[in-house]
């Protein structure tokens, strides 16, 4: 009995605990490889939850791209920074197809991608 006792009141402190501590910030960076469509497209799978997706923007290293929402065939062949974050009915998690600012590999490229 004290045993449970002392197992439920350890496990109370500790979930007390992790109360207080401050939350993380969400990172917004996009680290995972970037597969490539078609193109100048790549999508990537979003990791993070995004309430508004048609409100969210994407950056290259800093610089606003787009504009958001442009349709496909035009990011596979124009390119230049144009983007379009969807989520289709049968999946969990959005998806992001978009070029790089200068139609360049964003796996070699060296820049940084995120969306806010």
């Amino acid at each position: 009995m004290r045993i449970t006792c002392a197992a439920i009141l350890f496990a109370l402190a500790s979930s007390g605990f992790l109360y207080l501590l401050p939350t993380q910030p969400i990172d917004r960076s996009l680290h995972s490889e970037f597969r490539r469509w078609q193109g100048n497209a790549y999508v990537i799978v979003v990791k993070y939850p995004l309430r508004h997706l048609r409100e969210a923007r994407l950056y290259e290293d800093n610089k606003l791209l787009g504009p958001p929402n442009s349709d496909p065939q035009e990011i596979w062949v124009k390119g230049s920074g144009l983007y379009r974050l969807y989520k289709e009915i049968d999946e969990t998690a959005p998806v992001l197809m978009f070029s790089s600012s200068d139609n360049t590999d964003p796996n070699t490229n060296g820049r940084t991608y995120r969306l806010e």
